[in-house]
Order: structure tokens, then sequence, then C-alpha cells
């Protein structure tokens, strides 16, 4: 399972790091950012779609990568992993809950 997490991680930051890339290759093309800028983008499907699978992939990617820190450190410091997963989880939750209301 640790190599699938690992492999996931990285090609989700690939995600990540390219949509940040497209969307500053956006910014930069017409001149800076305005709200005309960002309604036109938000008007298109390829960015709702790619900012859905982007919010999507950020939020397993962060319940992974807080599994396996609270993993890390929850026996030195004597703290209950499992209540540790759970809180990051519902933050995570949380953060894709809130993308999704604003995006749609």
């Amino acid at each position: 399972m640790g190599v699938i997490h690992w492999i996931f991680q990285r090609c989700s930051n690939a995600v990540i790091i390219l949509f940040g890339l497209s969307l500053l290759a956006i910014v930069i093309s017409n001149g800076g950012i305005s709200q005309d800028l960002l309604n036109k983008m938000l008007a298109t499907t390829w960015i709702k779609v790619s900012l859905l699978v982007v919010l999507l992939v950020a939020g397993v990617n962060s319940v992974l990568a807080g599994w396996q820190i609270s993993g890390d450190y929850a026996l030195k410091f004597g703290l209950n992993h499992k209540l540790l997963v759970g809180l990051i989880t519902a933050v995570s939750v949380a953060y894709v809950a809130v993308g999704l209301y604003l995006l749609f």
C-alpha cells in the first residue's frame, strides 16, 4: 500500500503544479488578474473540471500526508493516531466541501 500512496502523492502533486502553471500562464498572457478574467475563466468548462479534479486530488493528498505524518509523530508525542487522522480528514473534507460550494 505504501508504494501506491507514494505514487498517488507524486502524481497528484504533478497535477496540482501543472494546473497552477496553466493558471499562471493565463494570467500572464492576459496582462494580469482582474475580476473580468476570473469570470471568463470560471465560465469555461475545462477550468471548472480542472478545478474540481485538483480540489479532490488535493483533499485526498492531504489526508494521506496527514496519515503518514501522524503515524510518524503520534507515538513520539503521546498523541492518539486515530484522533489525529480523524481531525485531518475532517479538515480536508471541510475545505473540499467549501471549494465545491464556491466552484458551483
